[in-house]
């Protein structure tokens, strides 16, 4: 997950050094792919070999010191500038040195450290090169740049350097009169501490931009405001808007895919940002030290650094700090995660993006108390939060002093110890999770609810009986009672809506579709009535009794509709069947055979003769996939080349064709041919007897005549 994890603590320091005082952070390009370490002694080892490579660099380097300049001569015969002693606070690059050709400007050109006093420097028409790494950067004093207009690689407008087509801004001087700046369309890229601790209280970006360099806009303490909505920014690099400590907003594009370390530490005025869709990784300590409580984190980020979210400096976390995402995210296993090899363990809240909004809305209501009731009370009717009550049984009250109660709110009764709970036919609106978890919950009665939320029953292990208003129009979500394992009957009573029940079982209202029957039904033979053309999903998953079903008229069966159901036995399809949908029958270790009629053409992953094997999956090796193994011994009977004969060759499971079911048998077509002739032969046989003695009979009837 933490592919960053600490990135090189060398590194890291020095990243963090700069961002406060511009030392000489740049001598390296910092990529995502950076490993880290920060234990003291990998630190030493880090600074150490950092030191011997840098030594071996200068050793290779022969300079020559001429006047105020230290320089090198390249391959070429020309100087670079590598040093600079000038007290002039207006400084003048020469055209050339000692008879050579000045045409490079090598990264510590202006020295390197950040007291250097030149406010303005001019750069002659024989440079052609200026270090990426922005050898101006320690000029904290700078207010303009000048190039000769003769110069073919490098342009200055209004002292500022690019490059001559404008495509890279290289350096805006810190000290530069203005508060405010409009970057020029057609820049592309901002380079390395190109706008780095200006006065700039705001910077507009231009829409053609596609990448900020390492430290970019980084220490504009001024800054309030970083708008980069409108451009197709892909690569946010290291600290590109750290120690801005006034930004308060960001919006970033949909084009951004990476955010590097540090990219925004220490923006503390910061308390919220919109990650987009497009982001796939957040580097490490990349939102340290700001004002965020909560960060959404998208699915499509896949990779999170060490400390990018939830952390005051690297060693504190943010106290009741929110992760907000998808489960089996990235922002999931980051609001979790723990090494004991790096001593860290994050320990965040998380929570659905639902689940925050409705817990932002939550907070916005002004509540009340009715004795055990909270509530709110919204467009003068009232809206039940939370039930706080310990009784067995609990009756919701239909008006709270003269306020009708239409409402019951997410999670309301949430862990609740009730065995029983009364909602008034008030009450029209069942929110999300309303019931979540009511372990002791026996009976629920709803007498007027008309829209259910999703997993309102979700968790109510010891539901058994249920009774839904006739009126109810919605039940959200496709599995409203998978959880439910002990639930023997659901009853709909008479009403307008669009739910029927029969015998405990629930229907849409013309009985066209069968929705739940019950996992704890006793019923151990059950014939689905004629007017079902479709089984819902998950339908009779997991029942506990049920040995035999039939299905006269159906013509799909859904998803996971019988899946786990432990005690079938048989199933008799319909002649109509159409769709058998993937796992409809996966899992049900007593069901030894099916037959599959011609008529079914579309048939699902696992969708017969497959079970799980638990082994295999507590093994943690094998995918989801390679844990449904076929049953042994398990046939389909099916006609030759029938989508069914085909699904069974193509899973290796034993398929047998030529055959007819008879009296619940399956019979070989040949034998009843030949029982067929044998009959017959014997009806012919018979026939003939008579005719024969009828014959006789006429004869000799005729002779007496005579």
């Amino acid at each position: 997950m933490f592919k960053y994890k600490k990135t090189t603590a060398f590194l890291m320091s020095l990243l963090i050094c700069f961002s406060a005082s511009a030392n000489s952070v740049f001598a390296e390009e910092t990529t995502t792919e950076t490993t880290v370490e920060t234990s003291t002694e990998s630190e030493t080892v880090a600074e150490e070999e950092q030191t011997e490579e840098t030594s071996e660099e200068e050793s290779e380097i022969e300079t020559v010191t001429s006047g105020d300049f230290t320089y090198s001569v390249t391959d070429d015969g020309t100087v670079c500038i590598e040093g600079c002693t000038s007290m002039e606070t207006d400084l003048v690059i020469p055209e050339s040195i000692d008879g050579m050709t000045v045409t490079e400007l090598g990264e510590t050109a202006f020295g390197n450290t950040p007291d250097q006093i030149y406010e303005t420097i001019s750069i002659p028409a024989t440079v052609t090169y200026i270090s990426e790494e922005n050898p101006f950067m320690y000029c904290r004093e700078l207010r303009e740049i000048t190039v000769d207009s003769a110069n073919e690689n490098y342009i200055s407008e209004n002292g500022v350097l690019y490059l001559k087509d404008k495509s890279i801004l290289l350096c805006y001087p810190p000290t530069k009169e203005g508060d405010s700046f409009e970057i020029p369309e057609g820049v592309i890229e901002i380079g390395t501490a190109g706008l780095y601790d200006t006065k700039l209280s705001e910077i507009k970006f231009p829409s053609t931009l596609e990448y900020i360099g390492n430290f970019g806009v980084g220490g504009n303490t001024n800054l309030k405001s970083a708008d980069m909505g409108n451009t197709v920014i892909n690569l946010l690099d290291s600290g590109s808007f750290s120690e801005c400590t006034s930004l308060s907003e960001v919006i970033l594009p949909d084009t951004l895919v990476e955010i590097n370390l540090i990219a925004f530490m220490n923006c503390e005025s910061l308390e919220e940002i919109t990650l987009p869709e497009s982001l796939t990784s957040v580097g490490q300590s990349a939102f340290m030290g700001t004002a965020m409580k909560k960060v959404h984190i998208p699915d499509s980020v896949t990779d999170i650094g060490y400390s990018a979210f939830g952390y005051s400096d690297e060693e504190t976390a943010v106290d009741d700090f929110l992760i907000i995402g998808s489960y089996n995210s990235a922002a999931y296993t980051y609001a979790n995660d723990s090494d004991e090899d790096y001593d860290y363990s994050n320990n965040f809240e998380f929570t659905t993006p639902e689940a925050a909004e409705e817990l932002e809305e939550y907070d916005s209501f002004e509540k009340q108390m009715y004795e055990d009731f909270e509530y709110t009370v919204i467009d003068g009717e009232a809206l039940i939060t939370r039930c706080w009550s310990s009784e067995a049984k609990i009756e919701v009250p239909s008006e709270i002093d003269g306020t009708p109660v239409t409402r019951i709110y997410t999670s309301a009764f949430g862990n609740s110890t009730a065995e029983e709970i009364i909602i008034p036919e008030s009450v029209k609106t069942i929110g999300k999770l309303v019931f979540y978890g009511c372990a002791s919950l026996k009976n629920l009665t709803l007498n007027g609810a008309e829209t259910i939320g999703e997993s309102a029953f979700a968790m109510c292990d010891a539901l058994e009986n249920i009774t839904i208003s006739g009126n109810c129009k919605t039940i959200e979500g496709d599995e409203p009672f998978v959880s439910c394992k002990l639930l023997q009957s659901i009853n709909i009573t008479d009403g307008d809506g669009e739910y029927s029940s029969e015998n405990g079982v629930l229907y849409n209202k013309d009985k066209s579709v069968l929705l739940v029957y019950p996992q704890s039904k006793s019923d151990k033979e059950f014939k689905v009535p004629d007017s079902v053309k479709e089984i819902g999903m998950s339908a009779f998953y997991k029942n506990l009794y049920l040995e035999t079903v039939e299905l006269p008229k159906v013509e799909k069966i859904c998803a996971y509709a019988f899946e786990a159901s432990n005690s079938l036995k048989k199933a008799v399809l319909s002649k109509n069947l159409k769709t058998v949908e993937f796992y409809a029958f996966a899992d049900c270790p007593c069901l030894e055979s099916i037959r599959v009629y011609e008529s079914t053409d579309v048939i699902g992953d696992y969708a017969f003769g497959y079970k799980f094997d638990s082994a295999a999956a507590e093994s943690g090796e094998t995918t989801s996939e390679d844990n449904m193994v076929t049953v042994d011994g398990f046939k389909i009977y099916a006609d030759k080349d029938s989508s069914a004969y085909n699904y069974a060759k193509a899973c290796d499971i034993e398929v047998v064709s030529g055959t007819v079911e008879l009296f619940g048998k399956n019979v070989v077509v040949g034998f009843l041919w030949a029982v067929a002739g044998i009959i017959v032969a014997v009806i012919a046989g018979i026939a003939g007897f008579f005719i024969v003695k009828n014959v006789k009979k006429k004869k000799k009837e005729n002779k007496k005549e005579k």
